[in-house]
């Protein structure tokens, strides 16, 4: 009886090791043997623990402050460009 209990526990958690969740506003990018396997989406996933590691990547829109900036048109005028955003 115990040698099944001394079986089962390294293999329960060499599975519970492999469980991993990616939330809905990250993405996944999944490597075996450190090549590039396929991105992982949201939800629930799991991985060979020893063999694939998985980087998780926030993918939400961040706000960046951009400076003026001066560009030349087509017809070689020189105008400035401001990203600014407008809030009303």
């Amino acid at each position: 009886m115990y040698t099944y209990l001394l079986l089962l526990i390294p293999v329960f958690l060499f599975l519970l090791i492999g469980i991993k969740i990616v939330r809905p506003t990250e993405r996944g990018l999944i490597e075996r043997l450190g090549k590039y396997a396929h991105f992982a989406g949201s939800g629930f996933h799991w991985i060979i623990p020893v063999i694939d590691r998985i980087f998780i990547v926030n993918v939400t829109e961040q706000m960046v402050d951009a400076e003026p900036q001066e560009i030349i048109t087509n017809d070689n005028l020189n105008t400035s460009v401001d990203a600014r955003s407008i809030s009303e």
